[in-house]
């Protein structure tokens, strides 16, 4: 009869535990089940897969839910409706939708585009990579940032195996950001790995062509040195190394390697005007310009080639053969850009800009520039460099065309960005006398007899969305008294800039301006890990998070940081710990209690390396922390059934043996030596 009411208890335990379960399965759903049903999505993205990921994801999400976690609950969610999202008019999407929104009333999170941006980075960070590439296409898809979703998407693409998607995405970022170099690299890349050769040397001789950060650099001279170690016969290897050390300011390496490629291949002109411009880059101006010669003594219409040749003409203070190449150049292209400013800095501070022009069509004795010609060429010239030759250029347009209101807008925003206050006030005047009527005018005029900052605010912004950071940040110097927000606008073109170093000094002085600005000390901690500054990333975080405990992204981040640290100590005590070493085991655990002590992983790790020591009191204190800490380490209630076995403690130790049976522990030997122990102690106790 004992035995028939044991096996009631048990069975009624188990159903008592049912609900319990729930929560025991945040443990086992939360690492590895989670892990590997991840794993097997990415390797296997069958129907099948997925729904058994949903289904425990919403699992994980009940059970962070229940304990509080709404951050977790939050990533939880996200990663449902990544595969949600396909059908957002759906029932199931709109309701995970709204518990997502809850979950953020719950922390206070300010649902802002930047805010869900930073997230995004962190989840990616964090390799929680279905949420991170929700929040990356929902704001893609609402056009905010498109450029770093689309690369953020690529990346992710990638974690997934999933190359030809990496390339869908990185292109689209390269449509909004064409020169973004990070992104084209990564192109090069893929294409490697997908076997196609033209499509990689493409994109890699453009990164090329667009960075000088030596980190990339090495990483195509590395590539092509191994492919030139498979076939010494490959032309393009030694063109597309030729060029990245020129970059890297490797020249007598480069000389050799493009020589090698015109043996290759003798009649590829490139080849030989890529080691024109190295010899230019040598300074051998000589050298390059016989290059030059033997190419257009074949080939007269090439007009890089010309104007490479120009660029050496000059050098050697030949400046009226430099001149022909480029109206050579001009007769063939009217609008060549390379020419125009070629012949600019031929004789710009020795002749009038207008008189320069005059030298652009010497065969065209008809040639009269006009209003259009004048302000087009003003612009180039500005964007270049010429200042002087550019207002110049300006005021001749002005006086051909005074009711051209383009000109004076134009010639207005250099004055303001060189800070002339003086002549753009006289502008203004004139402005508005010829063209009274014109609400740009009107603006500007009101502007310059107000002078106020809100407009250099206004104007800086907007180089600032046209990516022109040194224009913004004249503007933004040229404010006085700057306030907070114009430091964080400065820090803001400089990290676009990659100057994270400016960066920095600029949110300090926003900083000392308004010390209680939880977001400022997170996006200084941001430009310290770009330095490579932990700890002092650390540092601003942890002031972000004093100052306001709802800032997600700060306590997200330097969750991830702290984990980092943690998982790197867990890792070396584990090690240790397998080679039986459980004196500096411990001393790992306890640098890793120093630093994360609310870890219910040291604790437990702890607990059991004491126990490996016989150290069976200190073992059940730590195995009690860790379950005070999370509960759902039921393998701790084991252990500590066996500790209180061995201390005599045999009623209390059944009730820790059928606290562990409640649980979905998957070690058959540990639940099978359980149920024993529940049996035998039943039949004293129940």
């Amino acid at each position: 009869m004992k035995f028939k009411y044991l096996l009631t208890a048990i069975l009624l335990l188990n159903i008592c535990f049912y609900s319990a379960s729930n929560i025991a399965e945040a443990k086992c759903e939360d690492s590895r089940k989670v892990i590997n049903l991840t794993r097997e999505v990415i390797k296997n993205p069958t129907a099948r897969n997925i729904d058994s990921y949903i289904s425990t994801m919403k699992k994980r999400a009940i059970v962070h839910g229940i304990k509080q976690d709404y951050e977790a609950q939050a990533d939880d969610f996200r990663s449902i409706l990544y595969f949600l999202r396909k059908n957002k008019k759906s029932e199931e999407y709109i309701k995970y939708y709204q518990k997502l929104c809850a979950t953020y009333s719950k922390l206070g999170f300010k649902n802002s585009q930047s805010n869900k941006l930073e997230i995004a980075r962190n989840l990616y960070l964090e390799n929680k990579y279905f949420a991170s590439a929700y929040e990356f296409l929902e704001l893609a898809q609402e056009g905010y940032c498109k450029e770093i979703c689309y690369e953020f998407l690529g990346d992710i693409s990638q974690s997934f195996n999933n190359p030809e998607a990496a390339l869908v995405f990185y292109k689209k970022a390269l449509e909004v950001e064409p020169e973004n170099y990070c992104v084209t690299y990564k192109i090069g890349k893929v294409y490697k790995y997908l076997n196609k050769d033209n499509e990689a040397k493409e994109y890699f001789e453009t990164t090329i062509n667009l960075t000088e950060d030596p980190e990339i650099l090495n990483d195509i001279v590395s590539i092509y040195e191994k492919e030139l170690k498979a076939n010494k016969d490959n032309e393009a290897s030694y063109e597309i190394l030729g060029l990245a050390y020129q970059k890297l300011k490797e020249y007598r390496k480069t000389y050799n390697l493009f020589k090698k490629a015109i043996t290759l291949k003798p009649d590829d002109i490139f080849l030989k005007y890529y080691l024109g411009n190295l010899l230019f880059d040598m300074g051998e101006y000589a050298e390059a310009i016989k290059i030059y010669n033997s190419i257009i003594l074949n080939n007269p219409y090439e007009t890089q080639i010309r104007i490479a040749r120009a660029k050496s003409l000059k050098a050697l203070n030949r400046a009226n053969d430099a001149l022909k190449d480029y109206q050579v150049v001009l007769a063939l292209y009217p609008d060549s850009k390379q020419a125009q400013i070629g012949i600019f800095k031929l004789f710009s501070g020795k002749k009038r800009a207008e008189e320069i022009v005059k030298l652009f069509y010497p065969l065209n004795k008809n040639f009269a520039p006009n209003a259009d010609f004048y302000n087009n060429l003003a612009g180039l010239l500005y964007s270049n460099g010429f200042v002087s030759d550019a207002v110049n250029l300006y005021k001749a347009s002005i006086k051909l065309a005074p009711k051209k209101e383009k000109t004076y807008i134009s010639l207005y925003k250099i004055y303001e960005l060189e800070g002339q206050t003086a002549p753009a006030y006289e502008l203004a005047q004139e402005a508005h006398k010829n063209l009274p009527n014109s609400p740009e005018i009107k603006k500007i005029y009101q502007h310059i007899n107000k002078n106020a900052s809100s407009e250099k605010n206004l104007l800086a912004l907007s180089y600032m969305s046209n990516k022109e950071y040194i224009k913004a940040i004249k503007i933004y110097n040229q404010i006085h008294p700057k306030t907070a927000a114009v430091y964080e606008s400065i820090s803001n073109c400089y990290k676009a800039q990659k100057n994270y170093k400016a960066a920095v000094d600029a949110l300090l002085h926003a900083i000392k301006l308004d010390p209680v600005n939880s977001d400022l000390y997170y996006s200084t901690a941001l430009l310290y890990l770009d330095l490579n500054s932990k700890k002092t990333a650390e540092t601003y975080l942890e002031k972000a998070i004093g100052l306001d405990r709802k800032n997600l992204k700060a306590r997200k981040l330097l969750s991830y940081l702290k984990q980092q640290e943690i998982d790197n100590k867990l890792d070396r005590a584990y090690a240790l710990y397998q080679k039986k070493d459980y004196k500096n085991t411990l001393v790992e655990l306890i640098k890793a209690e120093k630093l994360y002590p609310n870890n219910p992983e040291v604790y437990y790790y702890k607990a059991l390396t004491y126990n490996a020591l016989n150290d069976i009191n200190n073992a059940y204190r730590h195995f009690m922390k860790t379950l005070e800490l999370d509960r759902s380490y039921y393998t701790a209630h084991f252990y500590i059934a066996e500790i209180l076995e061995k201390q005599g403690k045999e009623k209390q130790a059944l009730e820790e043996y059928e606290w562990f049976l409640g649980a979905d522990v998957k070690d058959a030997k540990m639940m099978k030596k359980a149920q024993d122990k529940v049996i035998k102690l039943g039949q004293k106790y129940y």
